[in-house]
């Protein structure tokens, strides 16, 4: 059995622990409550000077009832979203993949324009 002492021990090592996490940038970004905004799906023609952040896949599945148009919609906003984690705030879509099983490929861009 653990005596008081050993409890009030261990519970200061787990507050300096906490402690020295809130300091860590890993720490900070898992307990972040802050939501990246997905970014906005546009034409090629509106990233003209942007810069490409790289290609962004999304995924989507679709329900028991087999709602394949569904399954795209879920896909583009999960890819919109990874863009948004990337930095990118405008994303050009490439292409569908999949029914059920949808994927939204798209290329991602930042730009600084409003």
């Amino acid at each position: 059995m653990m005596t008081r002492k050993t409890w009030i021990l261990i519970l200061a090592l787990s507050a300096l622990a906490a402690l020295a996490a809130c300091g860590n940038s890993a720490a900070k970004k898992i307990f972040s409550t802050e939501v990246t905004a997905p970014a906005t799906l546009v034409s090629a023609a509106e990233v003209v000077g942007c810069h490409l952040m790289g290609e962004v896949t999304g995924y989507g599945e679709a329900s028991k009832t087999g709602n394949a148009p569904l399954a795209r919609i879920t896909a583009r906003d999960d890819m919109l979203q990874r863009a948004g984690n990337m930095g990118a705030n405008y994303v050009v879509l490439k292409e569908y993949q999949g029914n059920r099983r949808a994927m939204a490929i798209g290329r991602a861009y930042k730009c600084t324009k409003p």
